[in-house]
């Protein structure tokens, strides 16, 4: 049973009868879990709760909501009381929020915050939030070179509760001694994680122990691309700096695991030909869904209408040899299932990195040789079904060589087809799992149609002629 159900109640019972005393009633509960309880609350249930918690408090419980649930609860707020919430919150959190909101909310909001706060939210919405500049926080330990572990270790105990990370020192070149990196980007000089300091001299300098060779990335950084960078360098946070080296924030890996999820999410969701929607399930409208679905199955079901023309070039060969039908549904699919096997496996290895744009001819060979090894084990199967068909048919070897040969062909075209359209459409700037699994199962079904009437007329080219 979920925490939220068990205490809900009691919950709702405070808040109409004594609602001071919520923070007491709160206070030993983890932030998860009393998200998972306004989120059961309506929005005004949800917003005197926020009220009546600290605003230190209050935020990490307002970063866990969904952004759709952080706007209905401020909007039943007093400005005063939102904006020392808002204020407390990691400032990428901060910036996600404040740009959703409407232009007349976000300006009340903005002026009721601290100056300083204010100015950071502006000048984060300055980047897109799919880039390295949109996911990034400015709340880090940034300290010059010259000062001692003894000191480091100290003004890390003092800032802990207003930072993203304490894993990680940024040693920087500061003006002058104690100077917050808030006054202004400074050049990024080496980075000490804690594990250094706790090992080191405590009279030895952050210039002693700092590794000089810091991994960073551009502001303008693709957010996969930063995924990337964490997982392959194994570090829990990374440094966004400027061309001139200076440090603009961090990105923290809990970050990157949100856009891994909401990647994820789209890729899953464009691979079974939906339009990706950034809500929960039971938080996206009706009709929302009926356009997401909608447009994609309207493209689909034109792309199988050319299975229909391709059906109707060869109608006089299924007149002549009606058997044939019975096999269309096997052969088609065959080549549809090995088509999305081979787009979902590419596309996965794309996104990994594992497959480089210049990988094309590599992959398409490996696909090919894989496809054909495939089609003759399904081929073998479907020969042998073929003739043990029973009732017995006219011609029935010849007709299982067909069925054959046309697995044969239909699982290489598919595995082929699969591999090659995500690798042109990453060449064309477009997301590769746009070549979802419907459309590649649409393209080989009229590709599996042709070649299975083509091999066909060629194997019983005479028994086709005689019936005309």
């Amino acid at each position: 049973m979920r925490f939220a159900t068990l205490i809900g109640p009691e919950l709702r019972d405070l808040l109409r009868e004594e609602p001071s005393s919520v923070a007491e009633f709160l206070e030993e509960v983890h932030p998860e879990d009393i998200a998972d309880i306004v989120d059961d609350l309506s929005p005004e249930e949800a917003a005197t709760v926020m009220a009546h918690l600290p605003a230190d408090t209050a935020a990490p419980i307002f970063e866990r909501l969904e952004s759709a649930r952080q706007q209905a609860v401020i909007a039943r707020m007093e400005t005063p009381a939102a904006a020392a919430i808002v204020g407390s919150m990691a400032s990428d959190d901060r910036v996600d929020l404040v740009q959703e909101l409407e232009e007349e909310p976000r300006a009340k909001l903005l002026a009721a915050m601290e100056p300083d706060e204010a100015r950071d939210v502006r000048a984060l919405s300055e980047y897109a939030d799919n880039v390295a500049g949109g996911l990034m926080t400015t709340d880090f330990i940034g300290l010059p070179p010259r000062l001692t572990v003894r000191d480091a270790i100290e003004a890390i105990r003092q800032r802990a509760d207003r930072v993203e990370t304490v894993y990680y020192v940024y040693v920087l070149l500061l003006p002058k001694d104690g100077e917050e990196p808030e006054a202004g980007p400074h050049k990024l000089l080496g980075v000490a994680s804690l594990r250094d300091l706790l090992l080191g001299e405590a009279s030895q300098t952050l210039g002693d122990v700092m590794t000089e060779n810091v991994i960073t990335v551009a502001p303008e950084l693709d957010q996969e691309e930063v995924a990337r960078t964490l997982a392959k360098y194994d570090l829990s946070a990374v440094p966004v700096v400027d061309k001139f080296q200076r440090l603009l924030g961090v990105i923290t890996f809990d970050d990157v695991m949100d856009v891994l999820v909401q990647e994820q999410t789209e890729d899953v969701q464009k691979l079974a030909g939906v339009e990706p929607v950034e809500q929960g399930y039971f938080d996206t409208g009706f009709w929302r869904f009926i356009s997401a679905r909608a447009r994609w199955l309207i493209a689909l079901f034109i792309g199988e209408l050319f299975t229909g023309t391709a059906l109707a070039r060869y109608e006089d060969a299924f007149h002549s040899v009606a058997t044939l039908v019975l096999f269309i549904p096997l052969v088609i699919s065959s080549g549809g299932n090995s088509g999305s096997q081979s787009a979902t496996i590419v596309i996965r290895a794309m996104a990994v990195g594992e497959i480089k744009d210049n990988d094309a001819f590599r992959v398409v060979r490996r696909e090919f040789g894989q496809g054909i090894v495939l089609g003759l084990i399904l081929g073998a199967i479907g020969f042998l079904r073929t003739l043990l068909w029973r009732p017995a048919v006219a011609h029935q070897t010849r007709l299982a060589f067909v069925v054959s040969l046309t697995l044969v062909a239909v699982v290489t075209i598919g595995t082929v087809v699969g591999s090659v359209m995500p690798i042109l459409l990453k060449r064309m700037r477009f997301d590769p799992a746009v070549s979802s699994t419907p459309f590649i199962a649409s393209l080989v079904d009229v590709l599996g149609i042709v070649a299975y009437f083509s091999i066909a007329k060629a194997i019983l080219g005479a028994v086709l002629g005689a019936a005309h």
